[in-house]
């Protein structure tokens, strides 16, 4: 494709990652969970963890698929890797939802450390985007939530999101299966819903770590 979508989705991703350091790369990831149970904390965390790993696995077969798009320009698209492909990134992605379910089923229940929200209310987004270069309406929609103290809505925004690309990806197995490529709008809204969450969990994290 002229376009060259493979190098525009690569470029796009690590764009959206690079301005974050390294220990905020992972999808909001938080060393402290602001829970009062420390093993609900602990709960919690490792399942973030679990769920980002699942997320970046999901984007590299995303990222194989749209490679076998960039080249079939040339040689045509190898219908059955590309399917096999897409079906394993929509299989982790699925697999990232559903630990967020459990994610959210288990914060429900727990009480939040009220020492650690009133940082989040009381932290400057607006500032620290800029002072950090930082993309304003991506943190503008991370502040929505955490300047309220509303972590589990931020949780549930974040589902929200894998719904979106898992809905996505099973267009295009859809597409993949009947021996077409889905429309090249749809392959867009596969880089801009990675991008999206990607870069909503960054920043998530960088407040996470900053408080």
């Amino acid at each position: 494709m002229k376009k060259r979508i493979f190098q525009l989705v690569v470029g796009s991703i690590l764009i959206g990652i690079s301005v974050v350091p390294l220990h905020a790369v992972i999808v909001l990831n938080d060393p402290a969970c602001p829970f009062q149970s420390k093993y609900t904390s602990m709960q919690i965390c490792t399942l973030i963890t679990e769920s980002a790993s699942q997320l970046l696995q999901s984007a590299s077969e995303a990222f194989r698929f749209m490679n076998e798009v960039e080249v079939a320009e040339n040689s045509g698209l190898n219908i059955g890797t590309a399917l096999q492909e897409i079906d394993l990134a929509a299989v982790k992605a699925e697999q990232a939802l559903k630990m967020f379910y459990e994610i959210i089923a288990i914060g429900s229940e727990a009480s939040y450390d009220e020492t650690r929200i009133k940082k989040l209310k009381v932290f400057n987004y607006k500032q620290y985007a800029s002072k950090n270069s930082l993309n304003p309406d991506t943190m503008a929609r991370v502040g929505q939530f955490l300047s309220q103290g509303n972590v589990l809505g931020l949780y549930q925004c974040h589902a929200d999101n894998l719904e979106t690309l898992l809905t996505i990806l099973n267009q295009i197995k859809k597409d993949l299966l009947t021996g077409r490529l889905s429309e090249k709008k749809v392959l867009w809204s596969l880089l801009q819903q990675y991008n999206t969450i990607m870069m909503l969990g960054n920043y998530a994290s960088l407040v996470f770590y900053q408080i």
